[in-house]
């Protein structure tokens, strides 16, 4: 019978990990909702433009040191999951924290960028309901915080097993989800601000 698990010692194991196939599942959900976010701003912008209702403006600064605190988090992953590795757990444990503390940075550079949008009149919702230019990068920005809050949560998890030793190279598991997700959340912001950035 071809089954999806070997027996090893009376135990069954899985090929692929649970936990990894539902992350696999996650960014493939992700990756469709923010390209129907991308589509719908590709689509509506052109007609905009044509009626003068859509407002060109320069993306915060905050949202380009975003981007170079998501090229830290990743480069800080890659440490700790390297520690993991090399059954370094202190290494291990210190690059879990910068990333968790590059990740809280990374959401108030988010936070400041809309404050910062908001202050010169680019508001979520525009005086005049046609032009809703800003309402995208609104959208846009903030369910990705939101896919960064649910990475911070994952940090803390992890941070916390590591503490109680529970992260070492013979358990790598939830350590190579953590680092596989931030990646995610990473890249997936460098890609956004770009095209935020050029699509303007």
């Amino acid at each position: 019978m071809n089954r999806n698990l070997t027996m090893r010692n009376n135990k069954e194991t899985y090929r692929i990990a649970p936990m990894r196939f539902n992350l696999v599942l996650m960014i493939i959900a992700s990756c469709m909702l923010f390209a129907a976010f991308v589509s719908a701003y590709i689509v509506h912008m052109p007609d905009a433009a044509a009626k003068n209702t859509w407002t060109k403006f320069d993306l915060p600064i905050q949202f380009m040191f975003s981007a170079l605190v998501a090229v830290l988090g990743s480069l800080s992953i890659y440490l700790a999951l390297r520690a993991a590795k090399a059954d370094e757990l202190v290494q291990n444990r210190l690059y879990l924290g910068l990333t968790l503390l590059l990740g809280i940075v990374f959401c108030f550079l988010q936070y400041s960028g809309w404050q910062s949008m908001h202050s010169v009149g680019l508001v979520f919702v525009n005086a005049d309901p046609e032009d809703i230019s800003a309402s995208y990068v609104y959208v846009i920005s903030f369910f990705h915080v939101l896919h960064v809050m649910g990475g911070l949560i994952l940090l803390i998890v992890t941070l916390t097993k590591a503490f109680k030793l529970e992260v070492h190279k013979k358990e790598l598991t939830l350590m190579r989800v953590t680092h596989t997700y931030w990646h995610f959340v990473g890249l997936l912001w460098i890609y956004l601000y770009l095209f935020l950035y050029f699509a303007r």
